[in-house]
C-alpha cells in the first residue's frame, strides 16, 4: 500500500475546500473508527475511478502523464484538450464521492492532511483499507 501516501497527496491536491482552518484541523486529534472506515471506503472508490481516468489520460497522451493535481489547474492545463476533460471530470467525481459519503469535507480533508505526516493514522486507513477488500 506505498501508493497510499502517492494517492493522499492526490487526494490532498482535491479537497473539498480550499484551506484547512488550522484552529479546526489542529483540535481534531481522534478520528473515530466509523471515520477512518468511511474514509478508506472514500478513498477506494476514488482510487477506482483515478486509475480508470489514468489509463485513458496515458492513452491520449500515448504514456504516463506528468503529476495531476485537481487543484493545480497548471497540472490540467498541460494536457491536451481531450485528456483535461478526462481528468476534469475525475476530479469532479472525486470530490462528489467524498461529499456523498457524509464525512464532512472538513474531517475528510483533516484526515487527508494528518495521513501525511502521522504514520499511526496512515497504518489504520490501510488496516481499513484491507478490511473494505476482504469479500
Amino acid at each position: 500500500m506505498s501508493s497510499l501516501i502517492t494517492l493522499l497527496g492526490i487526494l490532498y491536491g482535491c479537497s473539498l475546500v480550499s484551506t484547512i482552518s488550522p484552529s479546526f484541523s489542529q483540535s481534531i486529534m481522534k478520528f473515530s473508527d466509523k471515520d477512518i472506515t468511511n474514509y478508506a471506503q472514500i478513498v477506494l472508490k476514488i482510487e477506482d475511478q483515478r486509475q480508470i481516468a489514468y489509463q485513458k489520460i496515458e492513452e491520449i497522451t500515448e504514456g504516463l502523464p506528468q503529476e495531476i493535481s485537481c487543484d493545480q489547474s497548471y497540472t490540467l492545463k498541460q494536457l491536451p484538450n481531450q485528456a483535461q476533460t478526462i481528468a476534469v471530470k475525475f476530479c469532479n467525481l472525486s470530490k462528489k464521492i467524498a461529499q456523498d459519503s457524509g464525512l464532512s469535507s472538513n474531517k475528510f480533508n483533516s484526515i487527508t492532511e494528518k495521513a501525511q505526516k502521522d504514520t499511526t493514522l496512515r497504518k489504520r486507513i490501510q488496516n481499513a483499507m484491507i478490511r473494505a477488500r476482504l469479500p
